[in-house]
């Protein structure tokens, strides 16, 4: 199970942002994952045509890598319930925590098992 415990706003990041895009939220994520706590922090901004658009970047170490491990742990659209949640969060609506999304069954990669 993966439980979003809250969506922290940080300071501006305006260094990660594309060329004409309108910041929205500099924030950080604060989930468990299988009874694990962990946090990815992330941008929102509004592009050229007015779309919100989620980028994560996880600071302070970088690692964007945890973030393809995270959609691969997940059910099959969950991560786009995250990033709603975001969103909402970065439209100053109030979100309710904790939010849970399920996560995925991983098969075994072991031959016979």
């Amino acid at each position: 199970m993966f439980i979003l415990n809250d969506i922290e706003a940080l300071p501006d990041d305006l260094d990660n942002l594309p060329e004409k895009a309108v910041h929205r939220l500099t924030f950080r994520a604060v989930f468990t994952i299988k009874g694990v706590p962990d946090t990815f922090t992330g941008v929102v901004f509004e592009d050229e045509t007015g779309g919100l658009v989620l980028q994560h970047f996880n600071n302070p170490r970088g690692n964007v890598r945890k973030i393809i491990t995270l959609k691969n742990k997940l059910e099959e659209g969950a991560f786009a319930g995250i990033r709603d949640v975001v969103f909402a969060v970065s439209r100053g609506e109030a979100v309710n925590y904790p939010q849970q999304f399920e996560t995925a069954v991983v098969k075994s990669r072991r031959p016979g098992r």
